[in-house]
């Protein structure tokens, strides 16, 4: 299993925008094979902040999620800034343990 998760950066005043510009494509990535789950959303402290969270059954679901979205038009208004992470789980299990 793969968890991609981050931030990035929009200007405050066009985060609105930006993730009305992007459920279309959140919708399509929670239909994708593979897909088990893909959050693209406002953070609650920081006003130009986006959080995101992805988790994939394995390396090859997400690298054809992200052969097809390289092919998609981005949302405007674009990111200023990101910093996203992928994460390979060996195991997983309910929370609390």
């Amino acid at each position: 299993m793969l968890i991609v998760a981050g931030k990035g950066y929009v200007d405050p005043e066009d985060r609105a925008a930006f993730l009305a510009g992007f459920e279309a494509a959140q919708r399509r990535a929670r239909a994708e094979p593979g897909c088990l789950d893909y959050v693209v959303a406002a953070d609650l402290v920081e006003p130009g902040r986006v959080n995101v969270y992805e988790r994939w059954e394995s390396r090859e679901h997400l690298a054809a999620h992200l052969a097809r979205t390289a092919r998609e038009s981005q949302p405007s208004p674009v990111m200023l800034s990101m910093e996203i992470t992928q994460y390979e789980i060996g195991s997983s299990g309910p929370f609390p343990a």
